[in-house]
Parts: structure tokens; sequence; C-alpha cells
């Protein structure tokens, strides 16, 4: 009996040992998917993302090409360069070190496994300015951006529904028999950083959302209609009203294709009801068209009461675009992010505010094609409603 017991004993203890012995990253737990901006890599088990002590690593090599990253790997040395520009970071596999160009270190090394060598996903981006993202879908994908996105996450997830379908079929051989999905509704998830399981959140959007695009119209706007167009949203367009020139062929085009105009002062304007007046006389020079709303840049809340009081006795009613989506500092891509995250944190009303720059039409795009996916109603700036403000 003893020694039954003490063979038991040492199974179990064998058992133990072999669980504490197998490597958190050595294998993926689920299928998943990397995509670089708004492209997927091949589908492979030994490129696949891993944890190692609940942090994400992918091969060096997804970093290499697109990313405009440098790799520069010895094999005799065990050391691994990655580089852009002025930065650069030092994996050094067999000290376990990892330092950048400034000698700071940091404590997620690089590791050898699969045959090739994994990099922690957070570190690399933020060193080399890049975004990334944990994206729940039909299986799990890891994202990573740089300017050259042109979709937010929900948006690339909802073009490429029969990309990742077809990429899992091939994977997992069942081609033949696998039936396509007749649920396009994209399911709104996050992913556990430490598990990367996805966790199920209760769905949160806007009741309506306002498109506002505020400073003088030029040469990305007519980009910027068109977008609005192909998504079927109207807009309000705030033009400045500080005497900068206005291009009469771009205000009709505003009006023609049916968005409403409004204008744009900063709160410490001088005599606004007058610059407010000549605004109108070009736009109704223009357009046949006159209009009482204004959007205050820098906050209606900074505004006097005597202000508040001649504004409305001049008949303006004042609205802020208090959702401020960054386009005049980031890519598309993560402009679009900022305005979805927002949008995913409230059941009320925002007001999206946007520029004429550069990566404004793209991320218009992304913007409302998630607005459309989920029902959530736009509205322009009128009169009637009540107007949105920050005080």
């Amino acid at each position: 009996m003893k020694l039954r017991l003490r063979r038991l004993l040492c199974l179990l203890l064998c058992a133990v040992l072999c669980l504490v012995c197998i490597p958190s990253g050595s294998a993926a737990a689920t299928t998943m998917l990397t995509a670089i901006n708004d492209s997927f890599l091949p589908l492979s088990a030994s490129t696949m993302p891993v944890r190692v002590g609940g942090t994400q690593y992918v091969p060096y090599s997804v970093f290499t090409g697109t990313l405009g990253v440098s790799a520069s790997y010895s094999s005799a040395d065990q050391s691994l360069t990655l580089s852009a520009g002025a930065t650069s970071l030092l994996f050094q596999l067999d000290r376990g070190t990892v330092y950048d160009q400034n000698m700071t270190s940091y404590n997620t090394p690089a590791y050898s496994m699969n045959g090739t060598v994994y990099v922690p996903v957070k570190l690399v981006c933020g060193k080399f300015g890049l975004t990334y993202s944990n994206i729940s879908a039909a299986a799990p994908i890891l994202r990573i951006c740089n300017d050259n996105a042109s979709q937010s996450d929900s948006a690339f997830v909802s073009s490429s529904a029969a990309t990742i379908r077809r990429m899992l079929d091939n994977y997992n051989g069942n081609a033949a028999t696998s039936k396509p999905s007749t649920n396009s509704q994209t399911t709104t998830t996050t992913v556990d950083p430490v598990t990367g399981e996805p966790v199920e959140q209760p769905t949160v959007k806007p009741n309506t959302a306002y498109l506002t695009y505020l400073g003088t119209p030029g040469k990305n706007t007519r980009e910027i209609l068109d977008a609005l167009a192909s998504a079927g949203i109207s807009a309000t367009f705030f033009l400045t009203a500080d005497g900068t020139p206005l291009d009469g062929e771009l205000l009709r085009e505003i009006v023609g294709r049916g968005h409403a105009v409004g204008f744009l002062l900063l709160s410490s304007a001088q005599d606004m009801t007058g610059k407010l007046r000549a605004a109108n006389d070009v736009l109704f020079r223009e357009t046949g068209t006159v209009s009482h709303l204004l959007c205050i840049s820098d906050g209606s809340a900074k505004l006097s009461a005597a202000q508040r009081e001649g504004l409305s006795a001049a008949g303006f009613r004042v609205w802020d675009a208090a959702l401020d989506s960054r386009d005049h500092s980031l890519g598309a891509a993560q402009t679009a992010q900022n305005v979805i995250d927002a949008c995913g944190r409230t059941s009320g009303t925002v007001v999206i505010r946007m520029g004429h720059y550069g990566s404004t039409a793209r991320a218009t795009a992304s913007i409302a094609a998630y607005l459309n996916q989920n029902a959530v109603p736009t509205a322009v700036a009128s009169l009637p409603c009540t107007p949105i403000t920050q005080s």
C-alpha cells in the first residue's frame, strides 16, 4: 500500500514538473492573424504572434518592409538590431538584454523560437512610432500600423471578412466544408492584454453624431466632400469668419452638396457681430444663403456674458465641437481610431471636430463606415436644434 502511494506521488510530481517546464510562449493558444496597415501577412504557425510572460511577441521580420524598420541579425553574436532613422534597439539574445540608441535598457528581451527571433510588440511599436491593436474577429487579429493605414480597426475588419474566412479555411484545411457567414454585424469586443482572449463588452454607441469641419476650405476639401458623399452623410462646415478670403467655388460646392454652413471665431475676436455680418455677405453673394450658426474654436465657455448676449441678440446660436479628432497632428488611421474609441464610450450626442488636412478625407471615410455600420444617426447643425455647447 505504501509502495503504491509512493508511486502515485512520484507520478503526480512528474506531471507537475512537466507542466511547469512548458514555456508560456512556445505555442500560440489560438489561431491568430497578423495585419500590417490594411493587409494581412500569410498565416503560418511558425510566424503567429505568441505571448511570453503576458507580453506579446512577433517575429522581427514583421516590422521590416512596409513599416520602415531595418533589421540586422548576427547568429554568431546572438544579436539583433532594429533601426529607423536615429532610433535603434539592440537585442542581445544570449544575455537577455535590450538597449536603445541612448543605452537605455528595457526588461522585455528578444527570444529565439520556431527558428526565428521574436521581439516584443509594445516596445518596438513604442520606439518606432507605430501603433498596434488586438482586434476580435472570426480569429483574433494583431494589427500594426504606421501612417499609411487608411482604415480604422472596425472598418478594416468589416471590409476583410471574406479574406479572414478564406485564410482561416485554408489554414485549417476545411475550405470545402465551410459555409459563408450570414451575419455581417461586427460585435464590439476588447482583448485581454494578458490572455489574448476576447472579452465581450456592452454595446455602447452615440445616439446622434455631428460631423463638423472647422476652418478655411482648401485643397483637401473636395476629397472630404467626396468621402462624405460616398458614405451618404451630410456634415456641417464652420467657415473662418476673421476676414480670411474664402473660395467662392468651394462654398457653392459645400452648399450644393447639401451640407450645413456656419462660422468660426476665437473667443477673443473683436466685434464678433461685425465679422459675422461680413462673412454672411460673402456667403450670400456666393451661394444665396446666410447662416446664424457659430462655433467658438477655443470653446464657448470662454465667452463673456456680454458676448453671449450680443450674439444671441444678433440671432446666432453657439455650437462647440467637443470631440477633437486631432486630424491636424495624426495620420488617418489613428485619427479615425481616436474618434471611434470615444464614440464607443458614450450613448449621448457627439459633435466631432475635424479640419481640412491631408489625412482628413481618409479618416472621414473610416469614421463614416463605423457610423453607418453601427447605425448611428447623423445630423447637421441647425437653428431649431438645441445648440451643443461645453458650458
